[in-house]
């Protein structure tokens, strides 16, 4: 009985590491891909924002 158990144990044990190292590494997938996407965005936002805010500030002085 006891042999048993601690086979089945075990197994638990490496099973949830598999899936934990399944979980984590798709967890990383997605941020990567997140990070190459927002990255350029934010860059983009922040150049049209810098650019435009010059003239919002040219039509205020008029």
């Amino acid at each position: 009985m006891r042999n048993q158990s601690s086979v089945h144990n075990l197994f638990a044990i490496v099973g949830f590491i598999v899936i934990a190292a399944i979980g984590l590494s798709l967890l990383s997938g997605i941020l990567a891909f997140a990070i190459k996407i927002l990255i350029p965005i934010a860059i983009i936002v922040f150049l049209v924002r810098f650019i435009s805010n010059p003239s919002k500030n040219n039509r205020h002085r008029y």
